[in-house]
């Protein structure tokens, strides 16, 4: 298949004239210098992602020059395009059906299964009874997987560029729909290396580059070209080509004055002039319309009244097909005035679509028509078509009073959309329903508004949803559903401005239905996360409690399921270990039900409760499969909302894990949703998960900046949890540049705040280990010591890895301090072994930092350079800069050969390991290298000490200390080579694990 002769119809030689119909040369006229640096840009940028803006005044031939660029690029490339106009903005995904819907039979099946699935439904390739009916079902719409879509269209894009350069074109940008925007968004800022070229046209309305681009290219391949006025002769002979007529100079040089270089208002001008020739007679000024839209009128008062009504039904339609068109003309009209349209220059065929010559012929067209006569033309397109979607905006702009038939047929059809992953279309058309409902039918119109508002608040745009909600309570008398609309109001509120205010709203809700248990169970339970949010940890764990005695009153699986998670999660935070069995019984609850209102919070059900413990239960794996499933069901959904606090999650596992590219993506991500839908509760989160992932990557400025910002937000918005965490980042930050006076001052009294409110899970304080580390080296051994008991204690009788190595690792400094090397080699073994049950490998490289250091101090160098090496390997891997030069640092204060023997700090290394009896397979383990690497050190290290075998040199290497290295504190050959050399083992199999 090739995809240059699919999109082969942008490469032919001649194409209708915007305004008249005709067909013309191709070329744009007057723009050779535009078209010449297009290409040098895009030849610039060849090979990698690029984007370009043609912008301009509205006629000014951005879509000429667009147009003659995909002719060219069509040569070389394989180009997809489209032009999307103001009607079919509503309509969700049709820029994406434009772009993809015709190719979509030839790379879907190179998708995997769910982008296969979501792309189908996207672009309307999926026929099956089940998806078409779905949305006309109140019970359980089928729901595309949104953000699984835009991974699809993502694979799509790199399919296509795979064997060919790929240019993405979108004519009008600004007429995009937003979900299909979002999608190329998302996409977009993807792209790193693929040969993609993004040529957009679109009016100077605005400086910000459309779809994300100016944020996701560097400037460097991102341009904008403006088209200005053309010249004299440059409409003169665009006059010849289009209308055939060539204008005396001075007929000409007053045109060219009057329309300032405009193409399209030259046209229009000339028409003026060939219908009143006598003006080009006169030294009167040609009559300058007082807009665009008073002389495009005048072109279509010229129309015949068959060309006029043809024009009107496509004006009126988001989708122009000319089988729509035919079945909306009466008796009265010929299918032959379409015919005659085209003729008139007024409309030409795309294939099955009926398209303007130019769009603001359609705008005036269609605002010229009278109320009622534009009301009669979309009952017309009702009727005659079978889009569920755009029989609903007909229906609703042909009315000409409430109905409540129609009213229900758009909240169908609202419920349809939101069912293909485009929220934003079904609250437009939910708004509609609520215009269209009857006055009288007042509880009808309270429950369309509500619906709005949570489609509004699933996609994204909190302060509608809050508009519509304050609306239904103005009127909206005490009871059962004003406390349901402050329930989703305290929602809005804790997403808006915080917990603080959201509380009290969700008290109010509570106090407005006393009798209601189902209220009051929904209420106490976000009451519950309120006062966690707050500190207060005893007052949460009680209103769990009464959440969960509430929702068991009125039996509902929903309220049971999020009671039982909360109070498994505060029982979970207050060190009564993970209650798994009340976790699994809440989520197959929450899943037996269905599914549940759009007004609860999102962010907190019982999915990714169960994700967030085992995160903290150190059971990363089935932690990141919770919360996959969560994320990927909250995209099904387009829970925009509830996406920064899964992301946040999801980047802390990362950071913990050492897949910091990964923690930094979340991070970002979630950042930015939080950012667009102006959530500034949420951002303290992903403020504070950028922080501690650029913090581990040394970027130490730009770390403080994040922290400090998260503070201050966290602070506006009450939020003690995160600003907990955020000030163990700064502690962090301090005792990784070897500040340990000011790691303290972070950490100290988060230590006791912790402990006053009641934070008995140790792996919830994972700043406590930095404590230690900062105590110890500013010489308060007491407290350090209390500290590490503490930690080991609670480590043991939950079962926490992490927890247990931490509190070895801190064991094994202070016995190092104490003078106690037996007891400090014992804590570092009990830590290591931990370590086997624990993939955070920053952890280790910390621990094995810690060994290293006290083999030095105990002198002996070969274990210790062993130890430091595999230290430095891990810090070096995972680039974290800081804690790199820690091990270099204490790598270079261990004795080196003296230089004579001529081998590099490499071999030595090599060296040292084969001295404690490591195979070829160990070392490359321990340094991160290929086995083919360790046996050409081993060939130089053998030349250089004259050797032929590994003992040999073992024994050249260790017979000169053996006998003289005596352990501080203990007998000699209390502590003999081959316990080093276990513990050099047990080390090195926890690298060969991260390896």
């Amino acid at each position: 298949m090739s995809w240059d002769a699919r999109w082969g119809s942008h490469q032919r030689p001649d194409v209708l004239d915007p305004i008249r119909g005709w067909q013309v040369d191709s070329r744009p006229v007057g723009r050779d210098a535009e078209v010449a640096e297009i290409w040098a840009f895009f030849s610039a940028a060849s090979g990698v992602p690029a984007a370009l803006a043609i912008t301009g005044d509205a006629g000014i031939g951005k879509s000429m020059v667009w147009q003659h660029v995909l002719q060219t690029a069509g040569r070389s490339s394989t180009v997809l395009s489209c032009c999307p106009a103001p009607a079919e903005r509503p309509l969700a995904f049709s820029t994406l059906d434009d772009l993809f819907g015709d190719i979509a039979g030839e790379v879907l099946p190179a998708l995997a299964g769910p982008c296969r699935r979501a792309l189908e439904i996207a672009v309307l390739r999926d026929t099956s009874p089940r998806s078409l009916s779905a949305g006309l079902s109140d019970a359980g719409p089928l729901l595309p997987e949104r953000r699984v879509l835009a991974r699809g269209i993502l694979d799509v894009l790199r399919i296509l560029s795979c064997g060919a350069p790929l240019m993405l074109a979108v004519d009008d940008a600004q007429w995009m729909d937003r979900p299909s925007a979002r999608v190329l968004e998302f996409c977009f800022r993807r792209l790193q290396r693929e040969p993609v070229s993004i040529l957009l046209t679109f009016r100077d309305d605005s400086e910000i580059f459309p779809l994300g681009l100016g944020r996701a290219l560097p400037p460097g391949r991102i341009g904008r070209i403006r088209l200005g006025p053309l010249s004299l002769g440059a409409i003169g002979e665009i006059l010849r080509s289009r209308l055939g007529v060539a204008l005396p100079r001075h007929a000409l040089t007053r045109l060219h004055d009057a329309c300032g270089g405009n193409p399209f208002y030259a046209l229009e001008y000339a028409h003026v002039l060939l219908d009143h020739p006598q003006l080009s007679l006169t030294h009167e000024p040609i009559p300058i319309p007082r807009s665009l839209g008073d002389l495009t009128r005048r072109r279509m008062r010229r129309l015949t009244p068959d060309v006029r009504r043809v024009g009107q039904l496509v004006a009126a339609s988001s989708d122009p097909r000319e089988r729509l068109i035919r079945a909306a003309c009466d008796n009265q009209e010929s299918w032959a005035a379409i015919d005659l349209a085209v003729d008139a220059g007024l409309i030409e065929r795309d294939g099955d679509v009926l398209r303007f010559t130019h769009p603001l012929l359609r705008s005036a067209l269609y605002s010229d028509m009278p109320l009622n006569e534009r009301r009669q033309v979309h009952q017309r397109l009702a009727a005659a078509t079978d889009e569920i979607e755009e029989r609903a905006w007909h229906l609703a702009l042909g009315a000409d009073r409430p109905s409540e038939q129609i009213a229900a047929t758009l909240d169908r059809a609202a419920g349809y959309a939101a069912s293909r992953g485009a929220p934003e279309e079904g609250a437009a058309i939910a708004e509609q329903a609520v215009r269209l409902t009857p006055a009288g039918r007042s509880e009808r119109i309270r429950d369309r508004t509500a619906r709005a508002a949570d489609l509004h608040f699933r996609a994204g745009d909190i302060a509608r949803s809050k508009e519509l909600i304050d609306s239904a309570l103005h009127a909206c008398p005490a009871g059962p559903l004003r406390a349901s609309l402050l329930i989703r109001l305290a929602t809005i509120y804790y997403l808006q401005s915080g917990w603080p205010f959201a509380e009290q709203t969700f008290q109010r809700a509570a106090q407005e239905a006393p009798d209601d248990a189902a209220l009051c169970a929904h209420a106490e339970q976000e009451l519950a996360f309120a006062r966690l949010v707050a500190g207060d940890l005893p007052a949460a764990s009680l209103l769990a409690k009464a959440s969960l005695r509430s929702a068991e009153q009125v039996a509902d699986p929903h309220l049971v399921a999020h009671s039982l998670a909360r109070v498994a999660l505060l029982e979970f935070l207050q060190g009564h270990g993970a209650r798994l069995d009340l976790l699994d019984r809440a989520e197959a609850l929450d899943a037996s039900a269905g599914e549940e209102s759009v007004g609860r919070l999102p962010m907190h059900d019982p999915a990714l409760i169960t994700g967030v413990v085992l995160k903290w239960c150190d059971r990363l794996d089935e932690a990141r499969l919770k919360l996959d499933a969560r994320y990927r069901h909250a995209l099904d959904r387009g829970e925009e909302a509830s996406l920064p606090i899964l992301l946040y999650h999801f980047s802390q596992l990362e950071c913990w894990a050492g897949n910091w590219n990964a923690a930094e993506e979340y991070a970002l991500e979630g950042g930015r949703v939080a950012e667009d839908g102006r959530l500034q509760p949420l951002r303290p989160a992903t403020l504070y998960s950028l922080a501690l992932v650029r913090a581990h990557r040394g970027q130490v400025e730009n770390a403080h900046e994040l922290a400090s910002e998260a503070l201050a937000l966290c602070d506006r918005t009450g939020n003690v949890p995160i600003r907990t965490m955020v000030i163990s980042v700064l502690g962090f930050i301090a005792l990784s540049l070897g500040d340990a006076q000011a790691a303290h001052s972070y950490l100290g009294s988060l230590a006791e705040a912790t402990a006053v409110v009641g934070f008995v899970e140790p792996s919830v304080v994972k700043f406590l280990p930095d404590e230690i580390e900062a105590l110890a080296t500013l010489g308060d051994v007491g407290l350090a010591r209390s500290f590490t008991q503490q930690l080991e204690e609670r480590g043991k009788s939950l079962g926490r890895p992490w927890a247990m190595a931490a509190a070895g690792r801190g064991g094994a400094q202070l016995a190092d301090m104490d003078g106690d090397l037996r007891g400090a080699w014992a804590a570092c073994a009990q830590a290591l072994s931990h370590h086997k049950h624990l993939p955070m490998p920053f952890e280790l490289g910390r621990t094995l930092l810690v060994k290293g250091i006290i083999e030095r101090r105990a002198r002996h160098h070969p274990a210790a350079r062993v130890t430091l090496g595999q230290a430095l390997s891990i810090f070096e891997q995972l680039g974290a800069p800081l804690w790199t030069q820690k091990a270099s640092h204490e790598l270079s204060k261990v004795a080196i050969r003296a230089s004579a023997d001529g081998l590099t700090e490499t071999e030595h290394r090599v060296a040292d390991l084969i001295a404690l009896g490591r195979t070829n397979r160990e070392i490359a383990a321990a340094m991160y290298v290929t086995q083919n690497t360790v046996q050409t050190h081993l060939r130089h290290i053998f030349r250089k000490f004259d050797v032929r075998s590994r003992t040999e040199l073992a024994a050249r290497l260790l017979s000169p200390r053996a006998s003289t290295t005596t352990v501080a504190g203990s007998s000699p050959g209390s502590c003999p080579l081959s316990s080093l050399a276990c513990q050099a083992s047990l080390s090195g199999e926890m690298c060969t694990k991260y390896h």
